[in-house]
């Protein structure tokens, strides 16, 4: 037999067994579209809140026994119970935009036992956008980056207010925020999250009542967290 009809038949055969393939495979279930992977969700967060005002030199040295942070009486001047709520809509498998709300330690900001406790009560409201990368060697599971505005809000009693000599018992101020965390999904609806948060602080809040004397601050907080998501699917 020629080489020229061995390869005749040979390229022959490989077209019998393409087709016969393709035959089969045209008996076979077709799997099955993905789901969307766009909507909303609701996200609860639990943790803890490093904010130190300790060492936040202003409100350590008032110069008056009664109101500073450097005392052994002050609560949660280094950090403490953080939780928050966010809602955003999903638009695709890596892109998002999310509103949330943290509510951060209340410090007490008296230094003196016989003074009845006051406290500095804050909480930040952001808008961020959010990218979401799946983790290749952990099932179910993304790797999540979230950047944005953080609006913060943080207020002290007219005593307070008083005790530090600050022109007023509120301040607000906006400045970015990040995020970063793992989430890992449970089953179609539910994930559990573990995740880090930065909101800035800024140093002109509570300006001083005297002139030139600048101002008390609000110290930065470094927020931890776990929590509990549930995507809708209507």
């Amino acid at each position: 037999m020629s080489v020229k009809k061995i390869l005749l038949l040979g390229a022959a055969g490989a077209a019998a067994v393409s087709m016969s393939a393709a035959m089969a495979g045209g008996m076979t279930h077709e799997p099955a579209a993905p789901m969307a992977d766009s909507g909303y969700y609701v996200e609860g967060h639990l943790g803890y809140a490093r904010q130190n005002y300790r060492d936040a030199r202003n409100w350590g040295q008032t110069g008056t026994a009664s109101y500073s942070t450097a005392s052994n009486n002050n609560s949660n001047v280094e950090g403490g119970f953080a939780a928050g709520l966010d809602a955003g809509y999903k638009i695709n498998r890596h892109f998002g935009v999310e509103l949330g709300w943290f509510h951060l330690p209340d410090v007490n900001v008296v230094a003196n036992s016989s003074v009845a406790a006051a406290y500095l009560k804050s909480w930040v409201l952001y808008l961020a956008g959010k990218y979401m990368m799946p983790l290749p060697w952990m099932n179910s599971t993304d790797v999540f980056f979230k950047l944005g505005a953080a609006y913060r809000k943080a207020t002290i009693p007219a005593a307070v207010q008083t005790g530090y000599a600050v022109n007023s018992g509120s301040s607000t101020f906006v400045r970015p925020m990040f995020a970063t965390g793992l989430d890992y999904s449970f089953s179609d609806t539910w994930s559990g999250i573990i995740q880090y948060a930065f909101f800035m602080g800024a140093r002109n809040s509570f300006p001083k009542t005297a002139a030139n004397s600048g101002a008390m601050g609000t110290v930065a907080a470094n927020v931890f967290t776990l929590g509990l998501g549930y995507k809708f699917t209507v």
